[in-house]
């Protein structure tokens, strides 16, 4: 038996098993993956991706899912991978080439090596021969999605309509380079609908004019929970919620992000800035006099939510469905009530019918937040019926407005021409 060892010496999160995982496709070859650690002032999110079993992995390894539709599983140690490649072919990511004396161990099992280096030419990454230094494969590169394609990076699909603005909150190199799932998610999305969309990314600094200016001509906002490591994200992530609130825009808030929409619904009913979830925790410099759970078991994996009959949710995904969870604080379900009267309605709930998933607002266009990470869940050929949501009312929102824009602004014809003479 062999192990192909793919050495890739990246600090991207990103990037890191991403050509492992295109190889194992080719080759239709498990991948196994050792602990590998980024660094965290760079790239908070670094290690993000979690499995369909719970596994929560450094964030590169979501291109083995979207790939070839098989999780990554668990990390594997130097034992446990002898004893598999005794048995099958496998490979193996690395950041740095396989050091002697791993190589020694290795070879002493009978089992072969083969080591190959990730090289970069320009914007394509290219499999090297550690040994011969013979290129072994085409060159990949990534789309405006983040996305891996072989040869020249184009558009998949053939699109039409004009391009629709959808405002990210967070950083580019964030959500590219830390944590690429939303933005591929996205582009799985709008290829499954032949929209054309631009991402604006909106810091998290913004505010008052500034965001006012940056969200003035958005048709939709996302407000993703990957990436609320910081309070200031917190805060750019509450203000942004608060400016789609009030401006009727449609919004989608991922985990944390719903929280966030909840926090301003609850802010400009209620007048009281409150912490909305039961945890560790609190968001940022808000406080709260409702008590907190303690030692709340984090959600990780898939799971089903149950939909409520006549909500939006249940109408785009049926009476239940799975989600891929990475949660580690849930709504307060008492202010959750109180916010009822607002036109707030719980959508989803958890198996035993008592934990909110999901919300969404009644007297708004497009209102929506979830628990889970929908992202984890796309493929190319498969986006998430979320997202997809999502971007069908951006659209349709964006036809609104041009609509009324052109009954406002199209001359009145009248009834007897000559009046026009002068």
């Amino acid at each position: 038996m062999t192990i192909t060892f793919i050495a890739h010496s990246t600090p991207e999160p990103a990037l890191y098993g991403a050509m492992a995982a295109i190889l194992a496709e080719l080759r239709a070859l498990p991948l196994c993956h050792f602990p590998v650690s980024h660094d965290a002032r760079c790239y908070p999110n670094a290690c993000q991706h979690v499995t369909a079993q719970g596994h929560a992995l450094t964030s590169g390894l979501v291109w083995l899912e979207r790939l070839t539709g098989r999780g990554a599983g668990e990390e594997s140690g130097i034992e446990s991978l002898i004893y598999r490649a005794l048995k099958e072919d496998v490979v193996v990511p690395l950041r740095e080439p396989l050091s002697a004396e791993l190589t020694a161990l290795i070879a002493e099992q009978g089992i072969e090596i083969e080591s190959l280096t990730v090289v970069r030419n320009q914007d394509k990454f290219q499999l090297e021969d550690g040994i011969t230094g013979k290129i072994r494969s085409n060159g990949w590169g990534r789309d405006a999605f983040g996305r891996w394609a072989l040869g020249p990076v184009s558009q998949p699909v053939m699109r039409a309509g004009k391009t629709l603005r959808v405002a990210l909150v967070g950083d580019f190199t964030e959500q590219r380079d830390s944590y690429p799932a939303m933005l591929a998610a996205l582009g799985d999305a709008a290829d499954a609908l032949a929209m054309n969309i631009d991402v604006i990314y909106v810091t998290p600094s913004l505010a008052g004019s500034q965001l006012d200016a940056t969200l003035s001509d958005v048709d939709g906002i996302m407000l993703p929970g990957a990436t609320l490591t910081r309070s200031d994200t917190q805060a750019g992530q509450l203000a942004t919620a608060t400016w789609a609130l009030e401006n009727q825009t449609p919004v989608l808030g991922i985990n944390q992000g719903m929280h966030q929409m909840v926090t301003a619904l609850g802010q400009k009913i209620l007048g009281l800035e409150r912490v909305v979830m039961h945890g560790p925790s609190t968001l940022g410099s808000l406080q709260t006099a409702l008590p907190l759970a303690e030692n709340t078991q984090p959600r990780l994996g898939n799971h089903p939510v149950m939909t409520r009959s006549g909500s939006l949710l249940a109408n785009k995904t049926g009476d239940e469905f799975m989600l891929r969870y990475n949660q580690r604080r849930y709504l307060n379900p008492h202010l959750l009530a109180e916010l009822e009267n607002a036109g707030l309605i719980v959508s989803g709930y958890d198996e035993s019918g008592e934990q909110a998933q999901a919300v969404e607002l009644n007297n708004h266009p497009f209102f929506m937040g979830v628990q889970g990470q929908p992202e984890l869940m796309s493929r190319r050929e498969r986006p998430n019926p979320l997202l997809m949501a999502f971007l069908q009312q951006v659209r349709q929102g964006n036809r609104d407005r041009d609509i009324s824009h052109a009954a406002l602004t199209q001359s009145v014809r009248l009834k007897h021409p000559h009046l026009l003479m002068g």
